[in-house]
C-alpha cells in the first residue's frame, strides 16, 4: 500500500531550483547558495523538512562561515563548529535508520547507508577526545556535502523523472483503454456519436511524441489486449486465416490518427510487426495441408506473445495493411507506408509468417510476383531444408551417441585389461619398531646450576671487572 509522503516544498520545480542553487559555484554565486539557504529555512517553518536536506544547508553554511569570515575566528571556534556540524551529520543519518527491538552500532549502520567508517571515529573523537585538526574537519565538511549529493539530491531528482515517466505511460494506457472501451460501443451501435472516440484519439496525440510512440504505443498496440484481442476466440486460428471485421472497425481510426500525427509511426509499426513475428524459431508445417506454406502450427509455450493464435493474428494484421495497396493512398489506413518497408522487411526475416505475407503481396502486385520469384524460391528451399533437417536431427544424434559410447566403453575395458596385466606385487616393507623413552642407566640425579661431579661452579666476575 502507497503512502502519501508530505514535503515542505510547493511542488517538483522548487526542490529543483533550490537543488540548483545550492550546488551552484561557491566563488562566484554566494548570493545564489545564500538564498538557497534562506529558502531550506523557510521550509523549515512550514513543516517536517527531511535531515538530509537540513544537514546539507547546515553543512554548507559553515564552509560559507568558514571562506568569509574564518580570518575573524579562532581556529577553536571553527573547529566547534564544523566538529558540531559532522556530530549532527553522523547521528542524523544512523537515527533514521536505527529500527527494530534492539538497538545497532552506530558503525554497522554506517556501513549500511554506505557513509564511511572513518565518519564514525571523527565522530566519537569531536564528542569524547580532542578535537580533531581544522585540515581533517574542513575536509571532511566537504566530502559529506558530496556524498549527501549523490546519496540524497541526485536520487531525489532521478526518482522524480522516473514518476513523471510512469505517470506519462499511465496515461497513455488510460486514454489507449478508454479509446478501446468507447469505439466498441460506438461499433455496437450503443452510441452513434462519434466524437466520443474522436477526443480519445486527439487527447492521446496532445501528450505523445514520437520517442512515446515508439518506447510505449506501439509495444501496446502489438501486445494482447491492443491488435491482438485477449480472448483467443477472438483471435485468428489456423483454419479461419483472416481477423474479423469488428477488430479492423475498433484500431483504424486510431491507426489513422496516429499516421497522420507521425508521419513515421507507419513504418515503425510495420517494422516492429515484423520483429515480432521473428522473435521465435519454433515453426513446423502442417503435414495434413494440401499448401504447406497456408497455415502453420507451433509448439505451445508459456509466453502469450509467442503463442500459435497471437502470431497468425498479427500475420493477418499485416496481409490486412498489405491489401489495402490496391487502394488510393487517401483510403489506406497507414497512407505514409510505402511496399517497399513491408517487403524488405520481409526478405530480409524469411520464415513461414513473413512468407504467408509476401504470397498475399504477389497476389495484390502481379508485377512484384514476377520478380521476386527467385526470391520466394529459395525462401521455400530454406524453410523445407530447415524443416527437413530438424526431422532428421534427433534420430542422427541418438545414432551418434549410442556409437560413442560404444567405442569409449571398448577403450575403458581394453585399459583395465592392461592395468590388471601390468600389476606388480606390492614389496614388503621392513618396518622398524620405535621403542618409547627411557632412562639411561647411568643417570645421576643433579641439582639445576649443578656441575655432573656435584661441585658448584664460581660465577665471580671480579676479574673481568677488575680489568
Amino acid at each position: 500500500m502507497l503512502h502519501t509522503r508530505a514535503v515542505p516544498w510547493i511542488n517538483q520545480e522548487e526542490f529543483e531550483t533550490v537543488y540548483k542553487w545550492l550546488f551552484a559555484d561557491r566563488k562566484q554565486h554566494v548570493e545564489t547558495i545564500r538564498r538557497a539557504l534562506d529558502r531550506i529555512q523557510a521550509w523549515s517553518t512550514r513543516g517536517r523538512i527531511p535531515f538530509s536536506v537540513e544537514i546539507t544547508g547546515m553543512l554548507i553554511e559553515s564552509i560559507l562561515r568558514d571562506e568569509r569570515f574564518g580570518e575573524t575566528m579562532s581556529h577553536k571556534e571553527l573547529r566547534l563548529l564544523y566538529s558540531m556540524t559532522l556530530v549532527r551529520f553522523v547521528n542524523g543519518l544512523v537515527d533514521q535508520e536505527q529500527k527494530g527491538k534492539y538497538a545497532k552500532t552506530v558503525l554497522t549502520i554506517a556501513k549500511s547507508i554506505g557513509l564511511p567508517p572513518w565518519y564514525v571515529d571523527l565522530r566519537h573523537e569531536s564528542t569524547h577526545e580532542r578535537l580533531p585538526s581544522l585540515i581533517v574537519l574542513r575536509g571532511a565538511a566537504v566530502q559529506a556535502v558530496a556524498w549527501l549529493h549523490d546519496h540524497y539530491w541526485i536520487h531525489n531528482l532521478n526518482r522524480a523523472e522516473e514518476d513523471d515517466e510512469e505517470k506519462s505511460v499511465k496515461d497513455v494506457k488510460l486514454k489507449l483503454n478508454m479509446y478501446k472501451e468507447r469505439r466498441k460501443a460506438y461499433v455496437k451501435g450503443e452510441k452513434q456519436d462519434p466524437t466520443i472516440y474522436v477526443d480519445c484519439i486527439e487527447a492521446l496525440i496532445k501528450i505523445i511524441d514520437e520517442d512515446i510512440i515508439k518506447e510505449d504505443i506501439i509495444p501496446l498496440l502489438l501486445g494482447t489486449g491492443g491488435l491482438v484481442p485477449t480472448a483467443k476466440k477472438k483471435r485468428v486460428t489456423a483454419e479461419n486465416m483472416s481477423i474479423s471485421n469488428d477488430l479492423i472497425q475498433i484500431w483504424t481510426p486510431l491507426l489513422k490518427g496516429l499516421g497522420v500525427g507521425y508521419p513515421s509511426f507507419a513504418s515503425d509499426l510495420v517494422s516492429s510487426l515484423i520483429q515480432k513475428l521473428c522473435s521465435t524459431d519454433e515453426y513446423k508445417l502442417d503435414e495434413q495441408l494440401i499448401n504447406p506454406y497456408a497455415v502453420f502450427t507451433k509448439k505451445e509455450v508459456d509466453d502469450s506473445t509467442q503463442s500459435l493464435s497471437y502470431m497468425l493474428t498479427l500475420t493477418c494484421w499485416l496481409k490486412h495493411i498489405v491489401s489495402e495497396f490496391a487502394k488510393p493512398a487517401q483510403e489506406r489506413t497507414l497512407r505514409n507506408l510505402d511496399i517497399d518497408d513491408v517487403l524488405e522487411g520481409c526478405l530480409k526475416n524469411p520464415n513461414y509468417y513473413t512468407r504467408s505475407v509476401l504470397q498475399h503481396l504477389c497476389q495484390i502486385d502481379p508485377e512484384l510476383a514476377e520478380s521476386i520469384k527467385p526470391f520466394m524460391r529459395y525462401i521455400d528451399q530454406l524453410l523445407i531444408k530447415s524443416t527437413v533437417g530438424k526431422r532428421k536431427e534427433p534420430d542422427s544424434l541418438e545414432t551418434i551417441d549410442e556409437e560413442v559410447l560404444e567405442n569409449e566403453l571398448k577403450e575403458l575395458e581394453s585399459q583395465l585389461i592392461d592395468i590388471k596385466s601390468n600389476q606388480r606385487p606390492l614389496k614388503k616393507q621392513k618396518v622398524f619398531n620405535i621403542e618409547s623413552w627411557k632412562l639411561h642407566e647411568n643417570w645421576r640425579p643433579c641439582p639445576i646450576g649443578m656441575l655432573p661431579n656435584g661441585k658448584m661452579p664460581c660465577l665471580d666476575m671480579r676479574e673481568l671487572l677488575k680489568k
